[in-house]
């Protein structure tokens, strides 16, 4: 992995600055793999695409905040860089429950920024158990229950997915097996995927199988 500079930016609302990190290569080395999609990979980080003013509390899309400029990785003595440049802090990915306020206040403008949206509050809701031992988490009763609105979300989530694409249509029958809907995810399961996505299918219905609905770590 090669970081590249910092950008600055400032939100939208209030004109604070932050910082985004940016990469000029990274790779998959020693990536993790989930059953709800998310993959962690440490020499592959990737900036979120939404974010909260630390300053005012807005939400925005990186992508519509304004760039100022941007923080080398070396440079001269000579080279002067505004304090206040040098004092912003990084963007911060939002929680479960931020991720289910700005679907709330309605920030997306459009269906693959909602999508976006309630795939990132799923897998946040997802992430407590992402790194529990086997064990623990092979316990039913080591799993809370999800709130009334996350899984208002993932009702949500199963209607903007779209089956007609692989990818969106196993996002769909894992959002289902989450649920507790194994007899659908098995419908699902059982249309025609790519090669590449074998492995994970064989992973759900076998999870399907044990009545399991917690999210697995995909083992290749």
């Amino acid at each position: 992995m090669i970081p590249g500079p910092d950008k600055i930016i400032e939100c939208p609302k209030c004109k604070g600055l932050a910082r985004v990190f940016t990469l000029i290569s990274g790779n998959t080395l020693g990536a993790r793999r989930w059953t709800d999609g998310k993959m962690i990979a440490p020499m592959l980080p990737m900036p979120p695409a939404i974010t909260k003013c630390r300053h005012c509390g807005h939400y925005f899309w990186v992508s519509d905040a304004k760039e100022v400029g941007e923080l080398p990785l070396w440079r001269d003595k000579s080279e002067k860089i505004p304090s206040h440049w040098e004092s912003s802090k990084h963007i911060k990915e939002l929680s479960e429950s931020e991720y289910l306020e700005a679907i709330r206040i309605k920030v997306a403008k459009n269906r693959e920024q909602e999508l976006y949206l309630r795939i990132c509050a799923w897998w946040a809701g997802n992430d407590p158990f992402r790194f529990k031992s086997q064990g623990v988490a092979d316990h039913p009763e080591s799993v809370p229950s999800r709130s009334s609105e996350a899984r208002m979300n993932l009702e949500k989530l199963l209607e903007l997915l779209d089956v007609t694409d692989p990818e969106q249509r196993l996002m769909k029958a894992e959002v289902l097996r989450e649920l507790g809907r194994f007899d659908d995810t098995i419908c699902l399961l059982e249309s025609n995927y790519p090669s590449e996505y074998m492995g994970v299918v064989i992973t759900i219905r076998n999870l399907v199988q044990k009545k399991d609905s917690m999210v697995r770590e995909i083992y290749e």
